[in-house]
């Protein structure tokens, strides 16, 4: 299964071989991006006058930091990167939203969606975001 390299640096994809071990840890690594973002949807959702703010700030930045080392890590295993591509990753990426994006799309893959299927959802996603947003 070829896996596009492009947002996250690199100019050609990746050959993966779709196993079960993959799938799994594909699984596990869904689990992780859903934790942080639902951590960070609690963040926006708690005012700073709240007695547990600061509990929830720190825990975000840990979810944070976990996501990336977690993400960075499943990405190396999985495209078996060198000491040179790992670092090209880690200056490649900008931020955890583009990390946690791009583990998406990557999960979306091994699961078995093509890239067709994935971009139209997305842009169902999108489309159906701004419906919803009463600020635009």
């Amino acid at each position: 299964m070829h896996i596009n390299g492009k947002q996250v640096g690199f100019n050609k994809g990746f050959n993966i071989k779709p196993t079960v071990k993959t799938y799994t840890k594909a699984n596990k690594m869904l689990v992780e991006v859903l934790k942080m973002s639902a951590a960070a949807n609690r963040l926006d959702a708690i005012k700073p006058d709240n007695p547990n703010y600061t509990k929830f700030v720190i825990e975000s930045i840990e979810n944070e930091d976990k996501l990336l080392e977690d993400g960075i890590k499943f990405l190396t295993e999985l495209f078996k990167l060198n000491e040179k591509q790992v670092e090209h990753l880690e200056e490649s990426i900008p931020n955890t939203e583009t990390l946690a994006n791009y583990l998406s799309y990557v999960i979306r893959r091994i699961k078995g969606q093509s890239d067709k299927q994935i971009e139209l959802d997305d842009k169902k996603e999108a489309a159906s975001q701004k419906v919803k947003d009463p600020k635009e």
